[in-house]
């Protein structure tokens, strides 16, 4: 199975082409950061399998998703992502992704879904938390968790992730992945322009932004 691999770190793209290449029926025939050169690789290659990034957000995956079937409709894309966001996973599914993996999997895991993919073109392979997979039966207007709101209106007064742990009583890593989610359904990849659209959207309130203010300056 040819394999290319797309991924803007380089660090992480040498690692699973190390974990690839020692095995037998798999052959990695190119390697590639995300945009365009990615796509341009793909197109010359034809792979049987592409290891897609999604890292970037919502709209910029599904574009390049689009962009890879459109130069090579043979391949079998898995995507590989640090984002188990519900209406990411839909979204790339929706658009023609084989396998949604999340880059905590282990180096089995990875194999077993590349030839999952490789021999059975009709089954998506979706290996992400049970949490995630019930999200992504939500409404559409749902968009963020009530945990995932209530950490953007707390980044929006201005708190630090430690404060937030302190307040929601949950770790700092915790923070960070529900900031990651609510970036990736948002479509964006700061902490101000995200609290922004959550306004705009009507996910986080003004009104509760400033009284939240308030109790905090207390």
């Amino acid at each position: 199975m040819s394999v290319v691999v797309i991924d803007r770190y380089r660090l992480f793209r040498q690692g699973i082409m190390q974990i690839i290449s020692v095995e037998e029926d798999f052959r990695v025939v190119g390697e590639c950061g995300f945009g365009k050169d990615g796509i341009t690789l793909i197109g010359e290659r034809q792979p049987d399998l592409v290891l897609l990034d999604s890292d970037r957000g919502g709209a910029q995956a599904v574009g390049m998703l689009r962009g890879v079937l459109l130069v090579s409709p043979g391949s079998k894309v898995v995507v590989v992502t640090a984002h188990d966001a519900p209406r990411l996973v839909a979204d790339l599914i929706a658009a023609g992704a084989h396998a949604y993996l999340l880059k905590n999997a282990t180096r089995e895991e990875l194999l077993v879904t590349l030839r999952t993919v490789y021999r059975d073109s009709g089954n998506v392979v979706v290996s992400v938390p049970r949490e995630t997979l019930r999200g992504m039966h939500e409404p559409e207007h749902v968009l963020l968790s009530r945990r995932e709101a209530e950490v953007l209106g707390l980044v929006a007064v201005g708190m630090r992730n430690s404060q937030i742990a302190l307040e929601l009583y949950i770790s700092e890593g915790t923070v960070k992945r529900h900031l990651t989610n609510a970036y990736a359904k948002l479509g964006v990849e700061s902490r101000i322009s995200a609290v922004k659209k959550a306004i705009t959207l009507g996910i986080v309130s003004l009104d509760e932004v400033f009284d939240a203010g308030e109790t905090v300056g207390k």
